[in-house]
């Protein structure tokens, strides 16, 4: 069982597609740990999370969670100070229990994309872009 706990994790490969930077706020995980891309030993907290921002005109960065996930961050716009949405996940490996993935609190000022990711089992990487609204 505790391998296949250790096996669930899921990167958000965030997307800024703005004219401006995007910052990420309050992160938070009610279970699992956050970690620096492509370095699963090199575990992030909450704050070192929150001090992260996406380069506009395209800037990509990977927020990413292991170990039975569940938490929350928030997108920010970082000139308008206003909340872009919150992203909030729970991945689970139990049998015949789905992964959740939900944008909420969206300010209809902003177009988010979700694109695919996997509903059972590890839920791998979750692309999200963020646009302008016109």
């Amino acid at each position: 069982m505790a391998s296949e706990l250790s096996q669930q994790y899921l990167q958000i490969q965030i997307q800024d597609d703005l004219k401006y930077d995007i910052r990420i706020e309050n992160a938070d995980l009610d279970s699992g740990q956050f970690y620096r891309e492509d370095d699963r030993s090199d575990i992030l907290t909450s704050d070192d999370v929150d001090d992260m921002a996406i380069r506009h005109n395209g800037g990509i960065r990977t927020v990413c969670s292991m170990y039975g996930s569940q938490g929350s961050i928030d997108l920010v716009d970082d000139v308008r100070d206003a909340r872009i949405c919150s992203l909030a996940w729970r991945a689970s490996m139990q049998p015949g229990e789905q992964n959740e993935f939900n944008k909420l609190h969206h300010d209809t000022r902003y177009m988010v994309e979700i694109g695919r990711w996997n509903e059972s089992g590890t839920m791998g990487t979750i692309p999200v872009t963020i646009k302008e609204q016109y």
